[in-house]
């Protein structure tokens, strides 16, 4: 399993074209930060693992299509958290595991359910192409693993872009306690 074991720590870190503390300005200040941050980058279809603001993990994911299905179903910039889960009773489209996701609403100053979710897949060759239906597909390993390890309430930052890869980072090979 990714999440435990070896992990890369990444210090001094910076986006082609956004710091890590531009990242996280968008938390606002009235909300409790997590532990553990989720970076969705829509370009690049990878979902960036944060544990107290270090990289530990990623994932290649699938985000939403604008063309596949009628309306646009992009993922939108934005704070999330997670929310509710299932491990049963699935459609297959939603693969072996679904956790909801609600936005950040800024007027109201709350967190909003919605219809979107970290989710797995019955399409894993389209993981790494902006192919759903609005959500993040996973696949089903990596969604297994974030269901029972990642708590409830964890932030997710979704962006447009963030760069392609990490650039005058220095990397080290550690151990990291879960």
């Amino acid at each position: 399993m990714k999440l435990l074991g070896i992990s890369l720590i990444l210090t001094g870190i910076a986006y082609a074209s956004l710091t890590l503390d531009e990242i996280f300005k968008d938390i606002p200040s009235t909300i409790s930060t997590s532990d553990y941050v989720f970076v969705v980058d829509v370009h690049t279809q990878k979902n960036f693992l944060f544990y107290k603001k270090t990289l530990i993990d990623h994932f290649m994911v699938s985000t939403g299509s604008k063309h596949r299905y009628k309306g646009n179903r992009e993922m939108k910039e934005g704070v999330w958290r997670l929310s509710s889960r299932m491990n049963q009773n699935l459609a297959p489209i939603y693969g072996a595991r679904l956790i909801y996701l609600e936005k950040y609403n800024k007027e109201k100053q709350t967190f909003v359910r919605t219809n979107r979710a970290f989710h797995g897949t019955n399409e894993p060759e389209n993981i790494g192409q902006p192919t759903s239906m609005g959500c993040v597909y996973h696949f089903d390993q990596d969604i297994i693993d974030l269901y029972e390890y990642i708590p409830k309430d964890t932030l997710v930052i979704t962006k447009k872009m963030i760069g392609d890869s990490f650039k005058g980072s220095n990397i080290n090979v550690s151990l990291l306690p879960l």
